[in-house]
């Protein structure tokens, strides 16, 4: 339950309470993205996750790497810039379908909350919200498995590897935003309508 305003219970040198400001609940939504609780017990379900933290990681140093070896002649990495393009390939489009897992993708909340709440107009703008992301999943997909099947006739310089098996990375993705779109309406219609906000007095 949201209220107004929370009291510290640590007192001020002057014997006064310390009142801690109120939290929006839209706020807090948008602040909850970015401390999202990863299930480790459950680790095959984050494997997107998991793999996306880890392409970071390897982007960060690697770019790094690449940075002081330009800067200096310790040592040369030749094929630092087609794996910094694979990884940066992997972050894009698994942390676009995380993103669809969370509902954590850019839109007008300002908007978007008011129609959600205007009856009927609103139960229908909501489901179409949530299932706009099918049109891009459905589009990686389809076009993403010609991209694999035109990418494997070219290597990447450095690596001498077809370019195909990294770029399916664009139909995992967008198989993966259809899974997450499906399974966020199921657990909406398990869960029933969200009950109508709370006006504070």
């Amino acid at each position: 339950e949201w209220s107004m305003a929370q009291t510290d219970s640590s007192s001020r040198p002057d014997g006064r309470q310390h009142v801690v400001p109120p939290v929006v609940p839209e706020v807090a939504h948008e602040l909850a993205l970015f401390t999202i609780a990863l299930d480790w017990r459950r680790w095959w379900t984050i494997i997107p996750e998991i793999v996306t933290l880890t392409c970071t990681g390897i982007l960060a140093l690697v770019v790094g790497a690449n940075v002081v070896s330009r800067y200096s002649d310790w040592y040369r990495i030749l094929w630092a810039e087609d794996v910094v393009k694979v990884l940066f390939l992997w972050i894009v489009f698994l942390g676009g379908a995380i993103a669809v897992k969370y509902e954590a993708h850019v839109r007008m909340s300002m908007v978007s909350d008011r129609l959600e709440r205007s009856g009927r107009a609103g139960v229908f703008w909501g489901r179409a919200i949530r299932l706009s992301p099918i049109v891009v999943g459905a589009i990686l997909l389809v076009l993403g498995v010609r991209i694999v099947e035109i990418s494997m006739r070219r290597e990447l310089p450095t690596l001498q590897i077809p370019a195909g098996y990294f770029s399916t990375i664009i139909p995992v993705s967008g198989a993966l935003i259809i899974f997450y779109v499906v399974r966020g309406l199921r657990i909406k219609s398990d869960r029933g309508p969200d009950p109508p906000p709370v006006e504070n007095a």
